[in-house]
């Protein structure tokens, strides 16, 4: 129950919806593949994440996602930023070299906006406001988690981002702690109910990389 007293509707999905969630999935999956090939791809990837859990709850006619934006405003800010912090240190953890880029003014300038507006939330309202919501509906909050996150940790490594980034998500530590920082966003999203948490955690998370040098944005544009 809500800070004023208003219950969110809870939506219940059927087995084809679930079916619906892991076909999704695979399909999120083969044209992130393909965009390694024809990088153009990435582009319909990132569209599909963005527009199709929205789509999504137009067809339900639920609403479930835009009306969590709308829930424990102020408790999912606190989580989101709070988390952000925690899952950007757990990822530059693993790094051995860091420091502040030389262009840090022009990584920052076109890496916040980005972050907020592109990366963060095509993740975000796919894995999480979506597969984590549908999957858990039907298996429990706990199960729906965890198997929605095995999915958001596996898609990084079947994406272009696994060939581009600095980061080292080839490495156990990166596998490790990409996990781990998916296992955060979920958490928030199921804690606060709000899409807004996670969306601002991982927004937080990639600028704090892009402080201390964990990824350079101008030569992943170029």
């Amino acid at each position: 129950m809500n800070v004023d007293g208003n219950e969110r509707p809870k939506v219940k999905m059927s087995r084809p919806n679930v079916l619906l969630v892991f076909a999704a999935g695979l399909v999120f999956f083969g044209l992130s593949i393909l965009s390694r090939r024809i990088y153009a791809f990435f582009g319909l990837v990132v569209l599909i994440g963005i527009t199709f859990p929205l789509a999504w709850d137009g067809i339900t006619r639920q609403w479930q996602l835009l009306k969590s934006i709308k829930h424990n405003v102020g408790k999912s800010l606190g989580w989101g930023i709070g988390a952000g912090f925690i899952t950007g240190l757990i990822g530059l953890s693993v790094l051995r070299d860091l420091g502040f880029p030389s262009n840090l003014g022009q990584q920052l300038l076109i890496g916040v906006p980005l972050w907020l507006l592109v990366i963060s939330p095509f993740q975000e309202l796919f894995f999480r406001g979506w597969m984590q919501t549908g999957l858990t509906d039907f298996l429990g909050k706990w199960k729906g988690l965890l198997i929605a996150n095995v999915f958001f940790t596996v898609w990084h490594y079947l994406s272009p981002i696994v060939d581009l980034a600095p980061f080292p998500l080839r490495s156990r530590a990166g596998l490790i702690s990409t996990f781990i920082a998916g296992l955060v966003y979920g958490y928030v999203y199921q804690h606060s109910e709000n899409i807004i948490a996670p969306w601002l955690a991982h927004t937080i998370s990639g600028i704090l990389f892009i402080v201390f040098g964990a990824m350079d944005l101008t030569q992943v544009m170029n």
